[in-house]
């Protein structure tokens, strides 16, 4: 199983099999030293990254970190949760919510593809709102846990080279003035690829205005999805998957089954992504 490593000093990337040597313990209360305001200015909006510049950050080639993927159950078998989360009719309770949510979603705005000029990523953007939403007030109501999600999130870099505005950034509300990012989605009309330059950019500077920890980013076209997680020297990706699909009113059992896997990686990102690593 392979891994693509960031090299943070701007040297040449390499590939490698990376184990973690850390533990998961409880979130840290105060501000890290690293951490910025994030009203600072940034030097470069991510969308006005160029690739080669967008690698160099990065460390490695995208070319080289696309022949690099795993399953999604892969991913969410090596997720380290730190809290208990949802139990188990609990997810599926919840499943059942984002599957009639998006259901109407088709009905009402259409569904999201690129032959269809009228559907904008504006639309993409009321889809991905309509898949977290039940996720997202399952788990606080049940867990506990002060999340909060933001729209339109400006991201930072702590050596103010990059930022930009986020549309789905969520967040865990630690203190009055501290807070830990858990994961952001990036959405584009057009491609993954698109969406994925700007997103490991955002994941990269997230993680490190945490100081430690492992972050999620999720970047979708509203019908696919990859899921990547970031431990703060490497990032992994699942392959490319299917959240909904045309006659999906017609096949609840064929969504539950291969589609209602996109509910299990936001939950996962919410039992495992911000929390502070124990040195």
């Amino acid at each position: 199983m392979f891994r693509l490593a960031t090299n943070l000093a701007l040297k040449s990337a390499s590939i490698y099999r990376y184990h973690p040597q850390v533990h998961y313990a409880s979130r840290a209360m105060g501000t890290l030293s690293k951490k910025r305001s994030t009203n600072l200015k940034y030097k470069t909006a991510y969308s006005k990254v160029t690739m080669r510049e967008a690698e160099k950050r990065l460390g490695f080639r995208f070319a080289e970190f696309e022949k690099h993927d795993i399953s999604v159950s892969q991913m969410l078998a090596e997720s380290k949760p730190e809290i208990e989360g949802l139990r188990k009719d609990q997810v599926q309770e919840t499943k059942d919510k984002v599957f009639h949510g998006i259901v109407d979603f088709i009905e009402a705005e259409g569904y999201p593809t690129q032959s269809d000029e009228d559907f904008k990523e504006a639309n993409i953007n009321d889809l991905v709102f309509t898949i977290l939403v039940p996720i997202i007030a399952a788990f606080r109501r049940n867990t506990g846990r002060k999340l909060l999600l933001q729209r339109e999130k400006q991201i930072t870099a702590v050596d103010l080279e990059t930022g930009g505005y986020e549309e789905f950034v969520m967040v865990d509300l630690i203190g009055v003035e501290n807070q830990k990012f858990v994961f952001l989605v990036e959405a584009k009309r057009s491609s993954l690829g698109e969406a994925k330059r700007q997103c490991l950019l955002a994941m990269k500077d997230i993680g490190e205005n945490n100081g430690v920890g492992v972050v999620y980013g999720f970047v979708t076209t509203g019908e696919q999805w990859q899921m990547i997680r970031y431990d703060g020297t490497v990032f992994t990706q699942t392959r490319r998957f299917l959240a909904l699909f045309g006659d999906m009113g017609q096949e609840k059992e064929t969504w539950m089954k291969e589609s209602s896997i996109i509910v299990d990686c936001i939950h996962e990102a919410l039992r495992s992504g911000g929390f502070v690593v124990d040195n």
